[in-house]
């Protein structure tokens, strides 16, 4: 099963510094890159940013989203950890339930697509507390656990197969042995004919000893 879900992306938001506006405007070009499909040009945009201020938790979302995209799940979910402990200012318009909860379904459909189910599920769950009524969280969630339970019962049904399996058979050991003891007597019996073969060559050669009796 995958979970081809549609990712959030955070916007970017007013700040005041100069540097802000330069980080914004950055992660507003990856955007821009991530809209259209360009995942690694919108990476390095991300990363960008993220050189300027290590803290933006708007780049780190973003890059995480992108490096899910291009199937580094793993890398994708520690960085959803890091935005989920950030500290968003109160005033921040991202500092919203609705974005808190994008932060845990985005690590749910990462964790789901590295096959990593109980991540998953726990991630979803996370989500649904945020906002209960969330029908794609509930689904994703559902086909985890559907997941989740197939993969249980077809390890239960193997250990069970191996449990039935019965043990080799002594006989089978012994009849194995009977099959190696005939082959050495024929090797020994090959061995046996192939010196009498010579035996008998070497006396066929070999001049008699009597002396030619002659007619008196």
């Amino acid at each position: 099963m995958k979970l081809f879900i549609s990712i959030v992306v955070a916007g970017t938001f007013l700040a005041q510094s100069a540097n802000a506006q330069s980080v914004d405007a950055i992660i507003k070009k990856g955007n821009d890159m991530y809209k259209v499909g360009k995942f690694k040009e919108a990476e390095l945009l991300y990363r960008k940013a993220l050189a300027k201020e290590p803290g933006n938790y708007k780049a780190k979302f973003n890059l995480g989203n992108t490096l899910d995209k291009q199937k580094k799940s793993a890398d994708a979910a520690v960085l959803y950890d890091e935005v989920a402990k950030a500290k968003i200012p109160t005033n921040d318009t991202a500092n919203t339930t609705n974005f808190q909860a994008s932060i845990y379904y985005n690590k749910g459909v990462a964790m789901a697509k590295d096959h990593k189910l109980a991540e998953a599920i726990t991630a979803f769950k996370q989500s649904l507390r945020l906002i209960p009524e969330d029908q794609k969280t509930r689904e994703n969630l559902q086909k985890a656990l559907n997941e989740q339970k197939e993969q249980e019962q077809n390890e239960h049904n193997n250990n069970q197969q191996q449990k039935n399996d019965p043990p080799p058979s002594p006989r089978s050991q012994e009849q194995q042995n009977n099959k190696m003891n005939e082959k050495q007597a024929e090797e020994m019996l090959g061995k046996l004919r192939d010196s009498e073969n010579q035996l008998q060559k070497q006396l066929q050669k070999k001049p008699s000893n009597k002396q030619n009796q002659k007619d008196w």
